[in-house]
């Protein structure tokens, strides 16, 4: 079939950070399907997390707007039905939308539900009110059980389960999915993968990391060659579990191949705006931490790949800076698709196809606090540009500055050093522009 707009395919991962892909320069693992993809599209090698945790993350992406603005600054909040998202524009310009996997926007009870039939499942239900505006619907809040993964579908509220290990069984009821779409209209789907984020089921490996035993037995802690800013009573740790972390990836990737397969098989590849990219990212011992929520490039910065043949380059590498809460825009300026008014986010299909286009300066990071991390209550607000680092926090952990440049790794921190002090004054007003541009008022540690 063919169609005035492209089609539009989003493979959403959770967790991985930037640095983990072959095509980003990771050596310990080979991820040939992702590579393929950036290979035959547009890679970003600056593409931030606009707040580096799951739930205000993907209100942005799915609003383009910023965590305060959307109204979801917290980890665990809502995204109420009112909010007008990309599935809602989609669908006025004649699209069919489908979501398939992890939503994380209908608040997270963090509970086991068990009914009088036996089943059980974490946050599987979502309200077909609180849904996003998407039409076909095989999602579930939060499982991150990756062997017992249940799902809703419809308005039945008793779940469905999804049949062995959650990333192949989510890959397998996209492709079903699709497969039995016969439509006049374009379609814009959702793969929201829970991996490589750690979760439970099953008896793995390396703990945290469930995934089949085949991929285990490709990684073991002494082969793995460790960031240079993991400290030395840290890398221990970090071998180990970078090992079950590059497990889940080369399944992962795995998946992406089935799906680029499939589009190539249907004919289809040459049709569809595929688009590839992560929420944050996993410190995974950098700087002596573990996870998200932090504003080093770990956790904040995040792989994001477009392919559309024959309007985008192939093998292009783009290095202008790209927040999460551009996707958005720019899959809606590639499709030829208008967006919500209320959108912040901006539209780069100009800046990374052939015909040049507007260029984003900086990235603005939120993290508002009261999360239930370990620095959920040491609020910041960053600024990413090209070159530098820079953040500002209600208490001294978080008062930041780094020359990307000089020190890749982030391991000298430039904040107070009163050599620095003209470059900190400029990327402080920077930062409240950004903050009020992005519709913030002014914390009081700013």
């Amino acid at each position: 079939m063919s169609f005035s707009h492209p089609n539009l395919l989003w493979i959403f991962c959770d967790q991985l950070r930037y640095h983990a892909l072959s095509c980003n320069g990771d050596l310990n693992i080979q991820t040939p399907n992702i590579d393929r993809l950036a290979s035959e599209g547009v890679r970003c090698t600056n593409a931030y997390s606009h707040y580096p945790v799951c739930v205000p993350f993907r209100a942005g992406l799915v609003t383009g707007q910023y965590a305060t603005s959307c109204n979801v600054p917290f980890h665990g909040d809502i995204l109420h039905p009112e909010h007008r998202t990309i599935a809602d524009s989609f669908r006025v310009a004649g699209y069919r939308t489908s979501y398939v996997g992890k939503w994380h926007l209908a608040g997270e009870r963090g509970i086991n539900l068990v009914s009088e039939a036996g089943w059980a499942g974490e946050d599987y239900w979502v309200h077909p009110d609180n849904r996003g505006g998407f039409e076909d619907w095989f999602g579930f809040n939060l499982s991150n059980n990756f062997y017992r993964t249940f799902y809703c579908h419809g308005e039945q509220v008793a779940p469905f389960e999804l049949d062995g290990y959650q990333t192949d069984a989510l890959t397998n009821l996209s492709l079903e999915y699709l497969n039995g779409y016969d439509s006049d209209q374009p379609w814009f789907h959702v793969l929201s993968f829970e991996s490589p984020h750690p979760g439970t089921g099953g008896n793995p490996k390396y703990k945290g990391f469930p995934v089949p035993a085949e991929y285990e037995e490709m990684f073991e802690p002494g082969m793995i060659e460790l960031r240079d800013n993991v400290p030395t009573d840290k890398q221990a740790q970090a071998r180990q579990t970078l090992c079950g972390y590059y497990a889940m990836i080369a399944n992962l990737d795995d998946n992406v191949g089935r799906i680029l397969d499939w589009l190539d098989q249907t004919g289809q590849a040459n049709e569809t705006l595929v688009v590839f990219f992560s929420d944050h990212g996993d410190m995974m011992g950098s700087q002596g931490l573990w996870h998200k929520q932090v504003p080093y490039d770990e956790s904040i910065r995040i792989p994001v790949i477009f392919r559309l043949p024959k309007v985008l380059d192939e093998g292009k590498v783009y290095a202008g800076m790209v927040s999460g809460i551009d996707i958005y825009p720019t899959c809606a300026g590639l499709c030829q698709v208008k967006v919500e008014p209320s959108v912040q986010g901006m539209d780069l299909s100009g800046a990374i196809d052939t015909t040049g286009g507007t260029e984003r300066k900086e990235a603005y990071v939120q993290w508002i606090g009261r999360g239930r991390f370990r620095f959920g209550d040491h609020p910041y607000r960053a600024l990413r540009t090209n070159r530098y680092t820079y953040v500002v926090g209600r208490d001294e952990v978080f008062c930041l500055l780094f020359d990307n440049y000089e020190d890749p790794y982030q391991m000298n921190n430039l904040y107070h050093q009163s050599k620095f002090s003209s470059l900190q004054e400029t990327l402080h007003l920077r930062l409240v522009r950004a903050l009020l541009h992005a519709g913030e008022s002014r914390p009081d540690f700013i």
